[in-house]
């Protein structure tokens, strides 16, 4: 309880993994204190999820990873952006805003896998991607791997609909930085969150959005 001040102050303070809000001015104060966040979309008729394994799904560019890539194509198009994929695919991406809530993720999951359990882990991640595999999507993995992170299943869609793939995996949240991407999901009865972040983002409105809140995974 901050008395209607912005608790945005304090969450480095409480060393905050994961800040949701319904306000996305202060998502974006938050990314700026270098804090993971999102304004979170919450449908009216949510899709069953799983009981027993909480499934979090990320895009990659401009989420996971920086929006380095995202302004290639954006500037010069899909062919100059393969080809600079290609010719920096041993080049590891910079970190994007949510890297940090991936690693206390990964951590978890460590502690079961230490256990000898790691087909039975409660918590499984998800990289939804809309790079391709053959021309794009090995500087990702390459990313990850350098970076010591894991991703239990990585799908990419080479600029296909997410809509269905999530619609697969039912993921508890699934974050992107592309509003259309976010409000898919949303429509399709999944949580959604949008970061915004880099060249793409725009402030989201705010219809449909409910609940919020402030995660610190120990």
């Amino acid at each position: 309880m901050t008395g209607g001040n912005s608790p945005i102050g304090y969450l480095k303070a409480y060393n905050t993994n994961l800040y949701l809000s319904s306000d996305p001015v202060k998502v974006h104060e938050a990314l700026e204190e270098g804090i993971a966040a999102a304004t979170m979309f919450t449908p009216e008729k949510m899709t069953e999820v799983s009981e027993t394994q909480l499934r979090v799904a990320f895009d990659g560019d401009a989420v996971l990873f920086s929006d380095e890539s995202e302004q290639i194509y954006k500037a010069h198009g899909l062919d100059k952006f393969f080809e600079h994929e290609k010719a920096h695919e041993n080049k590891p991406l910079d970190h994007g805003p949510l890297k940090g809530f991936l690693e206390v993720l990964g951590k978890l999951q460590k502690k079961f896998y230490a256990k000898g359990q790691r087909m039975d882990c409660p918590i499984r991640t998800y990289l939804v991607t809309a790079r391709s595999a053959a021309s794009s999507g090995a500087r990702a993995l390459k990313t990850l791997r350098l970076w010591g992170l894991e991703i239990d299943e990585a799908l990419f869609l080479a600029g296909a609909p997410k809509g269905p793939i999530l619609e697969k995996i039912r993921p508890h949240i699934f974050f992107d930085d592309q509003m259309f991407h976010v409000e898919g999901a949303a429509e399709m009865g999944t949580v959604a969150c949008h970061v915004p972040y880099g060249i793409a983002q725009r402030v989201p409105e705010g219809k449909g959005i409910k609940d919020k809140g402030i995660f610190s995974i120990k």
